[in-house]
């Protein structure tokens, strides 16, 4: 059992989850008569987290020489749980001496010092990856919200760090595995005289086959259509077709250059058929009648080299991760 649900092969109900806390926090709560008993299971308790610690398997922890490398090795991982079922066993053995010795206050404060020792051990060992995914998930939330209180944000540069600063929003664009290169990412086009350089938003590499994927971006408020055209269509918008070259274009540097490159990166990168996606716009805003939509769409579904997304759609599919962990971002709030 572990309230840690990727460690243990048993699902709680919230009443259960209550119980176990109180089982490995409390415990029995037994008589001052079992004072000598609960110091033993304190010690038996320490003792086989560090037998069975892969931080000690190679050393005989009962050799005086490989207790020292044991030591030196605690001290360099105190972050861990063998660093605090270490000091469960010092304190438990301190409180020992000091009943030992008739030292009441000595033996409080060492009693006292080994159970939050290992509370910290239960921590460590049952609730950690758990409070980290809450911590994790509570970003996601922030990220919502960031959203909700930006969609007329145009300042590109601001979109930049946000997915900077949060990458799994834009891994959600791919359906395969994929590794980030790089943001603002060189791509080619510099001259002798180092105008003209390109780069892309953002580059990134199928996990399994290296090929690249470029991510270019715009702003929720780049214009998705232009004017009304013949027999009652919508043209694209100036914005979005210079984007789509550009982004093509960027493509087009990054498969010409890729031997030039990767000479001075240690990244991997392969050029088979480097998908392209350009995040832009807010069809949500813009596209408020069923003629927009439709030009929107023959327009999108048209091009074979990049992949349209909006920023609502994009977001929408954060929105749809946050329900899997029954979070919700309140569009009210900023």
């Amino acid at each position: 059992m572990s309230a840690n649900p990727l460690k243990g092969t048993t699902h709680f109900t919230r009443y259960g989850l209550g119980w176990f806390a109180k089982l490995v926090f409390v415990e029995d709560i037994k008589s001052a008569g079992d004072i000598d008993q609960i110091l033993e299971e304190s010690s038996s308790y320490a003792d086989a987290i560090l037998e069975e610690s892969e931080l000690f398997m190679d050393l005989n922890l009962e050799d005086e020489t490989d207790s020292e490398e044991a030591i030196r090795r605690l001290r360099e991982n105190q972050a861990g749980l063998e660093f605090w079922a270490s000091l469960v066993a010092t304190f438990s053995n301190s409180a020992k001496d000091a009943i030992a010795d008739n030292d009441a206050r000595k033996a409080a404060w060492a009693m006292r010092a080994t159970e939050r020792c290992r509370a910290m051990c239960v921590f460590k060992n049952h609730l950690e990856e758990v409070v980290w995914m809450g911590h994790s998930a509570s970003r996601l939330v922030d990220v919502l919200k960031t959203w909700y209180s930006n969609t007329t944000n145009g300042l590109e540069e601001f979109w930049q760090q946000l997915f900077k600063n949060n990458p799994y929003v834009l891994t959600q664009l791919f359906s395969v595995p994929v590794v980030f290169v790089g943001d603002k990412a060189y791509v080619g086009g510099m001259n002798v005289d180092r105008q003209d350089a390109k780069f892309v938003d953002y580059l990134y590499a199928n996990d399994s086959s290296n090929d690249a994927l470029l991510v270019e971006l715009k702003t929720p408020v780049t214009k998705l259509l232009g004017a009304k055209y013949r027999k009652g269509v919508y043209k694209p918008s100036s914005e979005l077709s210079g984007s789509v070259v550009q982004t093509l274009d960027y493509r087009r540097e990054l498969s010409s250059n890729i031997r030039t490159l990767l000479n001075t990166s240690d990244k991997r990168l392969e050029i088979f058929n480097p998908r392209c996606v350009l995040v832009v716009g807010n069809a949500n805003q813009e596209l408020d009648d069923e003629l927009k939509r439709k030009s929107f769409e023959l327009y999108r579904t048209s091009l074979k080299d990049v992949e349209i997304v909006t920023y609502d759609e994009l977001f929408k599919k954060a929105e749809s991760l946050a329900t899997l962990f029954n979070l919700t971002a309140k569009k009210s709030e900023s």
